[in-house]
């Protein structure tokens, strides 16, 4: 196909959402468990196989349901945008999420969408920079010892 589709209904509610959520695409997929390519595939329905060649994209319904489940979408608002088995996959996931959740003594907020995204980012952040940090020392101990070789190799 020769001519990019339009974004189907359940896209573009899910990229409205997400902008009022103010949740960047990067940590919505992270925190829906997809990559970033893929959402917004989903999102504009639509992926490039080639230059100027695209393919249409529809998304699976359980992957269009985390997406609305991320960007807090309803069942509802999937209804109405004509994709009901997504819709039913969202009912799913609430009801797991509420079946799972660990009694609280004090009410509390629930965490947003957007606080579950910020935190999955943060942890993978500081996994990142435990990994680099490990990595530097590894380094600065190989350069310590190769000084120590070449000062003993000079007589120092």
């Amino acid at each position: 196909m020769s001519q990019r589709p339009e974004p189907p209904p359940e896209g573009a509610l899910i990229k409205d959402a997400l902008t009022k959520k103010g949740l960047s695409a990067r940590a919505a997929a992270t925190a829906t468990g997809i990559s970033e390519g893929r959402w917004r595939q989903i999102v504009s329905g639509y992926q490039i196989v080639s230059a100027g060649t695209y393919a249409p994209v529809r998304g699976p319904k359980d992957t269009v349901a985390r997406m609305a489940d991320v960007v807090g979408l309803t069942p509802e608002d999937l209804e109405k945008a004509g994709r009901s088995d997504a819709a039913e996959e969202l009912r799913a996931i609430r009801e797991a999420k509420e079946a799972s959740a660990p009694l609280r003594l004090l009410p509390d907020e629930p965490k947003s969408p957007r606080e579950v995204a910020l935190e999955q980012l943060f942890e993978s952040m500081n996994e990142e920079l435990r990994q680099l940090k490990a990595r530097v020392d590894t380094l600065e101990a190989d350069h310590e010892r190769d000084e120590s070789g070449d000062a003993h190799r000079r007589g120092a």
